[in-house]
């Protein structure tokens, strides 16, 4: 193991070192838009190893992880040591600080117990009231929709390794059936600002429209005026009981597709139709959590910890919505090369 001297860690210039100053000034601002104190708090139980490992070092380098779309936690430590900006704006001053390849493993351990996954589930609740507070007409429409994840498991085998998986299907793009073991990510978005208002994972087997009115649910507890005005959903969830409970309950329009044998249960004018479209948001918050906040790269297994790992890039979009409210789609890009 290579020693390095304890001193600041900027003083080692890296190259490019303009570049870096902004991703790091904008990794801080979404730092401070986390509220974190609730989680560290409940984690200071735990013993974080030797001086300099503190846990909020490490629930912030996880997170810059998945700002940055890191694949591993091996590039993670690698981006760390090159880039001395990064690492400060996560609170790490020396190369004494740097946390190894098992500090990350005990970390992980630790904040996917049950109690934890609490505790950030609880994050993205605070983080959904202050989108209410902050952003207007926020959940005011919203779209309803699931996503699969593949497992870090092995479906075809006769002994699998993940229990809690289930296999997931879906008609492809292509016209054809597609076949996934994993977990169904199910989210409520706002369509207007495409930022997730409420989560839930499930086996790959769950069917999605018995997820609906517990996202619908999960968002009143959130936020007491959750009542928005229309709710998106897709034929997968084209059901009169739903069209009902969302008229009586949430006094909202049930905009959902029907199924084909069942066209003339809802008349679908033009203007229906242009309500309709915006439930291509929910699929561009998938697109971008998979492609930009790690939330395809599974590296666990059970479901507890699948929810921990994807309420993660949740976190991260809703707070780098409300930390940049004039760009809040907008990926920070890295090349970690």
């Amino acid at each position: 193991m290579t020693n390095h001297p304890t001193t600041s860690i900027v003083d080692r210039k890296p190259l490019n070192c303009q570049g870096d100053v902004p991703i790091a000034r904008q990794l801080e601002v979404i730092f401070n838009t986390i509220p974190e104190g609730e989680l560290l708090g409940a984690l200071k139980v735990y013993y974080a190893g030797r001086n300099g490992y503190t846990y909020k070092i490490l629930w912030r380098t996880y997170v810059a992880m998945s700002i940055l779309n890191l694949p591993s936690f091996a590039a993670l430590r690698r981006t760390l040591e090159n880039n001395p900006y990064i690492a400060e704006a996560c609170g790490i001053t020396s190369y004494d600080g740097m946390p190894s390849k098992f500090a990350y493993s005990r970390f992980m351990r630790k904040l996917q117990k049950k109690h934890n996954e609490v505790v950030v589930r609880n994050i993205m609740r605070t983080l959904t009231r202050k989108c209410y507070e902050t952003l207007p007409s926020f959940g005011k429409s919203v779209a309803i929709d699931s996503t699969d994840l593949k497992a870090w498991s092995n479906g075809s085998k006769k002994r699998k390794s993940d229990l809690d998986a289930g296999w997931a299907v879906k008609d492809g793009t292509n016209g054809k059936q597609k076949f996934v073991w994993g977990y169904k990510l199910h989210l409520l978005v706002d369509t207007a600002h495409e930022i997730p208002i409420g989560a839930n994972i499930t086996r790959g087997n769950f069917a999605d429209i018995n997820q609906s009115t517990a996202l619908l649910t999960q968002a009143r507890r959130t936020y007491g005026k959750f009542h928005p005005e229309y709710v998106i959903c897709d034929a997968a969830y084209s059901s009169a009981r739903l069209r009902k409970v969302i008229k009586k309950q949430w006094h909202a329009e049930p905009i959902i597709k029907s199924r084909k044998k069942n066209r003339w249960i809802v008349d679908e004018t033009p203007e229906w139709q242009l309500i309709f479209n915006r439930r291509t948001a929910v699929e561009r918050v998938f697109g971008r959590m998979k492609n930009h906040r790690r939330l395809n790269n599974i590296t666990v297994r059970r479901r507890r910890k699948v929810t921990v790992h994807s309420l993660i890039p949740v976190i991260v979009t809703q707070a780098v919505a409300l930390a940049f409210p004039d760009t809040p789609r907008n990926c920070v890009e890295w090349n970690i090369g």
